[in-house]
């Protein structure tokens, strides 16, 4: 399938899908304000961890939503919703790239939070970021993969929709996993 885009159309396409992640980022800050108070009471170090954790959902799955599209655009993977070799090697490696990650986020917050005198309590941080960071990862990486296919298959650039929407979606579920891990731990 070639595409032709004008220049109307991206930017058609660019802008519908910023508005959709301006209004999607202030509901997560409004999650991340509503939590903030009942988590930095239990777990004072717990913040330190919330901006890494944050920007790594958006790395890992802006970088598979990239790689998705290309992947789509030259052929390497049919728009459909069954796991081919190579879909399954890159749904794979984000999230053996997000469970790497966020036990690094951990054990550094678990030093930052030492080092600044907060309350640490290892395991309980250690425990949150990895639940949280592979829980995460696995609903965005189904959601990358699909909202890359069904946005190819309606003509979409893939690579002006995924990305920063996956990036966007990426902090509501990332946030809401902190609380739901954090309730549960803590």
């Amino acid at each position: 399938m070639v595409y032709r885009m004008s220049v109307r159309t991206v930017v058609i396409q660019g802008l519908t899908i910023l508005i959709a992640c301006a209004l999607l980022e202030i509901f997560a800050g409004n999650v991340m304000e509503g939590m903030k108070e009942s988590l930095t009471v239990t777990l004072p170090a717990l913040i330190i961890m919330i901006p890494p954790l944050l920007d790594l959902r958006g790395n890992i799955n802006g970088a598979l939503a990239s790689r998705l599209g290309t992947a789509l655009h030259t052929g390497v993977i049919e728009p459909k919703l069954s796991m081919s070799d190579e879909l399954k090697v890159n749904v794979t490696a984000s999230l053996i790239l997000s469970l790497l990650a966020s036990m690094t986020i951990g054990a550094l917050a678990i030093g930052v939070g030492a080092l600044l005198g907060k309350p640490v309590n290892p395991l309980a941080l250690m425990m949150i970021a990895v639940v949280a960071g592979v829980v995460s990862g696995i609903i965005l990486a189904g959601l990358t993969v699909l909202i890359s296919i069904v946005s190819y298959k309606r003509g979409w650039d893939p690579d002006n929709v995924t990305a920063p929407l996956m990036a966007t979606i990426g902090d509501v579920i990332t946030m809401v996993s902190i609380f739901l891990i954090a309730v549960l731990v803590g």
